[in-house]
């Protein structure tokens, strides 16, 4: 079978499929036979603006544990309590010093649900005190605490963090330069979540794995390893629902495999990095979306249809071009304007707000005397805010003391963590605001090297206004989604 060529004309096509079914991809890169033969980033996002990855993080940590093992300092054949003997105190189920490395790798520990981390938890203590549904080796379970096991075991075998490790080992040898690695509280890499990339270095990862390992003529990979990992090791179909059409296919070392042929590592949101041999396609995005089905449906649709000599032209002239993440839809202004302006005390609410402040702002880009718009939330010296344009992207600087209001939607594993960027990665939050009808205000937020879509609605009545704030593209802590104020 012939493979299809990628170009420009089906990259649009993709990323029109993509923007048809509310999926908000913010950078895409597609390498074929080597070559980067589609990039592609969507404003306020730029291609070198770094994202988290969530559990894509958990194929480079594969990787790591390959390395160890093709060198024979590893078995993972091996119990992984055998390296940790301070543990065995802790383990509340015998069975778990039966559980493998390759248990690990596999998903196939035996429990069914992730320990809950907070604070200064120690996450693998929470991992050994807690029993096992299943024997070892039986049944697939999805857990991150698999492979930060695996991150904590990278670094007891070689002396090196997972992050020092996959540095020297894998982002050199690719000339991936800019990149950060969350930690848990006791130094230790998160394993199945929190590096953070850009995409087109995220693409050269998949091209290295489509080549088996090897980077402009050097085997950074073993080959051997690359094969093992991304092929099925375990059965998924069990596991999910037939409509889950994506996980049902099985799994490798902390690699999926794919219902189209393939591999891919796979992040929340909708981070992907997917290879297709067949094809000699690597496709990496950085996405807010519900995950990689919804990225890769609308793919293998797009890949048929050139193979079939079908693909339709993207007309760009129409309204919504790729381009642009879409802005609130609606008005520039009010006949209630003027009562929404202004600082509003707050009646009282379970999270402590003090009071809300909406005023006008002048636009950065000079578009006939166009105002925007800074909402503030303010508790006690806390503050936190977006400025918001209309029918743009607004990113003007919050003011001193004045968060990003997507701060209010931590992760979930955020107390638990230490997840502070380095200097150089850029932080600023974007907004766009719209009166979606005369009495309601409609604001959204987006950050750079951040999944969260944070919504601020504030609506007009005869006795109050009611701002309710809400987030997407992220899993909260303490379970808070959305909460509801009345000025």
């Amino acid at each position: 079978m012939a493979q299809v060529v990628f170009d420009k004309a089906l990259g649009e096509a993709y990323l029109a499929r993509l923007r048809e079914r509310g999926v908000e991809t913010r950078s895409l890169v597609v390498r074929q036979n080597g070559q980067v033969v589609f990039e592609h980033a969507t404003a306020p996002f730029e291609l070198d603006h770094v994202h988290p990855l969530f559990s894509v993080t958990k194929s480079f940590t594969s990787v790591a544990v390959g390395m160890l093992a093709e060198e024979g300092v590893l078995d993972i054949q091996k119990p992984w309590i055998s390296w940790f003997p301070e543990y065995e105190k802790d383990v509340a189920d015998p069975r778990f010093d039966e559980v493998t490395v390759r248990n690990l790798l596999t998903m196939t520990m035996g429990q069914d649900m992730e320990p809950l981390v907070a604070d200064d938890d120690d996450w693998a203590r929470g991992v050994v005190g807690k029993g096992l549904a299943h024997d070892p080796g039986e049944v697939f379970f999805y857990d991150s605490m698999c492979s930060h096991l695996l991150s904590m075991l990278v670094q007891r075998v070689s002396g090196k963090t997972l992050s020092e490790f996959v540095s020297e080992r894998v982002f050199e040898p690719l000339g991936i330069t800019r990149w950060w690695w969350e930690k848990d509280r006791h130094g230790h890499n998160t394993g199945g979540f929190g590096l953070h990339l850009a995409t087109p270095d995220l693409a050269r990862f998949g091209q290295c794995l489509l080549d088996g390992g090897a980077w402009q003529g050097k085997q950074v990979i073993p080959a051997h390893w690359v094969s093992e990992a991304t092929r099925r090791q375990v059965e998924t179909a069990p596991s999910y629902p037939k409509t889950a059409t994506e996980d049902r296919n099985g799994y490798g070392y902390q690699f999926w495999m794919c219902a189209g042929g393939g591999f891919r590592c796979a992040g929340l949101f909708g981070q992907l990095c997917y290879v297709r041999p067949e094809d000699g396609l690597v496709v990496a995005a950085s996405s807010s979306t519900t995950g990689s089905k919804a990225l890769l449906d609308p793919l293998y649709e797009v890949l048929d249809e050139a193979r079939a000599g079908a693909a339709a032209p993207v007309d760009k002239e129409k309204p919504g071009t790729l381009d642009v993440v879409p802005t609130v839809p609606g008005a520039g202004e009010s006949p209630y304007q003027a009562r929404v302006l202004g600082t509003h005390a707050l009646a009282q609410n379970p999270y402590g707000f003090d009071a809300l402040e909406v005023s006008q702002v002048p636009a950065s880009v000079d578009d006939g005397g166009a105002q925007g718009l800074k909402l503030v939330l303010s508790r006690g010296n806390e503050r936190f805010g977006v400025t918001a344009g209309h029918g743009v992207w607004e990113g003007l600087p919050e003011g001193e003391g004045v968060q990003p209001i997507g701060e209010l939607f931590p992760f979930i594993t955020h107390s638990s963590e230490v997840d502070e960027a380095p200097g150089w990665d850029k932080r600023t939050a974007f907004g766009s605001f719209a009166w979606v009808s005369p009495t309601t205000l409609a604001m959204q937020s987006r950050e750079l090297d951040q999944t969260r879509r944070v919504s601020a609605t504030i609506a007009v009545d005869g006795n109050h206004l009611v701002c309710i704030v809400s987030v997407e593209g992220v899993i909260p802590a303490g379970g808070i989604s959305s909460f509801l104020l009345l000025a």
